[in-house]
């Protein structure tokens, strides 16, 4: 019953998996995740992300055979492991039948709309989460105990080196899991961090990354999660209701956590239940909230509806455990835009299992699948030959963000770490990528296109500091009408920074932009006292800061705080930047800053002087050569 009722659920409420290659924004880094494993570009100091190297587990797209078959397989298991979860947890509490009635709806709930994203972000964390409160409530023998804890450690460590925030969720788990189970906490902690090291190292060993390179991988990987929120905190309009039913689904999972361990049997194992419910809704609430759109939204409470049923209802109680579930359901569905029938259609969802897990394991299928791919790809974005040859049999870097172009036409890949530079949310990930422009490692060409899938930015301001070295140590070798441009490494023809003074400023006051001294000199502005503190670096941590935008002649784009004291280059003639419309500089004339919710009004510093609390830091500096110089 274990094997076949699960199995049965995961087929009959599978999501189809988007198993072609295809062009656009999320298909180019799922190709880089696959491409890295490929090409063995390690993580950590030659590739950074919100994924690790174990992260193309969660791409199921046939980039290549092998990573394919095995990303398809993970996502199978992994189906199989939700519905063992749910149906294990409602089966405690409604019976078999019910159970798996319950189970097939929330499988069939999980991952509307998620299938060209991430097919399998918003469920990683339930059947972990399940596990744990079995563990702290059912599991008394110590060997058993300690068994159970190594799992926890190992599945902790494959996360971490799959996707962060989920790695992050369920090492939190683990830990409170460990102080709250049975036995000897100490004993507990030990051995689920002691498992979670060892397979960590092995994990990383295994996918073929260098030991050198884990120190670097935890520190970037620290530096995406502190500057994820300030950098990308969002909000869709028409999604207010979320609020209030995101907080009316954590009050359901509370109370039937306290309503589970009402019996007064340990309040060790009653307060480390509750705690494992409040820490799960926490990592999922900050997952769906900091950037409230439609798909971290819906990601939120089908989460919180998977993990409900971890939590055991008792006597006549059952009725309003059901209600309560029912009341997560409708979350769930309306947060996706989904109904019924959109969640529970059995029969085309097990067709389309059977067919995609053929074309899968099939050698001929699954090379026209990919085949196909490569096709639509260069379809879309087509290159021409004389851009290709200046490309071929030199190491490349594709900004800003169409990566799927390199394995379209076996480029060979060498990427600058933060590979999409929108993922640069501090200073210190910028200088990675600048440090690398600078070093023997370096690209030895940048294809940049003007084909973008993100809105209301300025590519170039995502990395002050590495934009500036590439306008420094790359020239213009070709452009192929306004489709792509090819760049080439050369020596730096940029002079030592001048300053051109600072300004004082308010929020949202405009700020006039001083022109270049000559016309071989360009720009550029740091722009200080604009990232997150005090209060709002508390309200930060526990929701989100307020969106930073930058006015450029009035015209309102997101800001990047914590790199917008880096350098952006915001005005230079045509003689020192790239020729239009692949030039860097916006040339604006006026600047301002903008909070929301920050009305302009003065700030008052530590010192009880009224001080602005803005400054804007003028730089310009010199280029001894025109960056569209003869091809090297």
């Amino acid at each position: 019953m274990w094997v076949i009722v699960p199995l049965a659920i995961a087929i009959l409420s599978w999501h189809a998996l988007v198993l072609q290659p295809a062009a656009g924004l999320e298909n180019s880094w799922h190709a880089a995740l696959h491409m890295a494993l490929h090409d063995g570009v390690t993580f950590g100091n030659h590739l950074i992300f919100t994924y690790g190297p174990l992260g193309f587990l969660s791409v199921p797209t046939l980039w290549y055979g092998d990573t394919g078959v095995i990303a398809v397989l993970y996502t199978l298991l992994l189906r199989i492991a939700l519905a063992a979860a749910v149906f294990a947890g409602a089966r405690r509490s409604y019976g078999t039948v019910v159970g798996a009635i319950l189970a097939l709806l929330v499988a069939g709930a999980t991952g509307i709309g998620l299938e060209e994203v991430a097919p399998t972000l918003g469920f990683e964390t339930i059947p972990f989460v399940v596990f744990a409160v079995w563990v702290v409530d059912r599991v008394a023998d110590p060997r058993r105990l300690l068994l159970f804890m190594g799992v926890a450690g190992a599945v902790a460590a494959i996360e971490l080196l799959n996707k962060l925030s989920v790695g992050i969720t369920v090492t939190a788990l683990t830990v409170v899991m460990a102080l709250a189970a049975r036995g000897r906490r100490r004993d507990n902690v030990i051995v689920s961090l002691g498992a979670l090291a060892v397979t960590l190292l092995a994990a990383w060993t295994v996918t073929g990354q260098s030991w050198g390179a884990l120190p670097a991988y935890v520190r970037n990987s620290e530096q995406i999660v502190s500057g994820y929120g300030l950098a990308l905190s969002y909000e869709e309009a028409g999604l207010d209701w979320q609020y209030a039913a995101g907080a009316a689904a954590f009050v359901f999972g509370l109370a039937a956590a306290l309503h589970m361990t009402a019996d007064g049997d340990s309040r060790r194992r009653r307060w480390g239940i509750v705690a494992l419910w409040v820490a799960f809704a926490f990592f999922e609430y900050k997952d769906g909230f900091v950037r409230h759109e439609h798909i971290h939204a819906s990601v939120y409470f089908v989460t919180l509806l998977g993990g409900f049923f971890a939590l055991r209802w008792r006597g006549g109680w059952r009725i309003l455990g059901l209600g309560l579930a029912a009341s997560l359901f409708a979350f769930a569905l309306a947060a996706q835009n989904s109904s019924l029938s959109g969640a529970f259609d059995p029969g085309t969802r097990a067709s389309t299992a059977i067919e995609q897990l053929y074309q899968t394991l099939d050698p001929g299928e699954r090379a026209a699948i990919i085949a196909r791919g490569r096709r639509a790809i260069q379809t879309a974005f087509p290159i021409d030959e004389q851009t290709l040859a200046l490309v071929r049999g030199k190491t490349v870097h594709v900004a800003e963000y169409q990566t799927s172009v390199v394995w379209a036409y076996g480029m060979n890949w060498r990427p600058l770490p933060l590979f999409q530079s929108y993922m640069a949310y501090t200073t210190a990930l910028d200088e990675v990528d600048a440090n690398v422009l600078t070093s023997s490692y370096a690209p030895q060409r940048i294809l940049r296109d003007l084909v973008s899938d993100r809105e209301g930015t300025v590519p170039a301001f995502d990395e002050g500091l590495t934009t500036r070295t590439i306008l420094c140590r790359y020239q213009e070798l070709r452009t192929d009408g306004e489709a792509w441009q090819v760049l080439g490494l050369g020596p730096n023809r940029c002079a030592t920074p001048v300053s051109l003074g600072a300004v004082r400023a308010d929020w949202d006051q405009t700020v006039s932009v001083p022109a270049p001294p000559n016309g071989h000199s360009f720009v550029f502005v740091r722009i200080g006292g604009v990232s997150a503190g005090g209060l709002e670096r508390l309200t930060g941590l526990l929701y989100r800061p307020e969106l930073r935008e930058i006015a450029i002649d009035g015209v309102s784009y997101r800001l990047i705080a914590g790199t917008a004291s880096d350098g952006l280059v915001v005005r230079a003639p045509a003689a020192v930047d790239f020729s239009a419309p692949f030039n860097i500089a916006p040339n604006s004339t006026t600047i301002a800053v903008r909070k929301a919710g920050q009305s302009r009004s003065i700030s008052v510093g530590q010192s009880g002087r009224g001080e602005l609390p803005i400054t804007f830091s003028f730089f310009a500096q010199t280029v001894e050569a025109s960056p569209r110089s003869a091809p090297l």
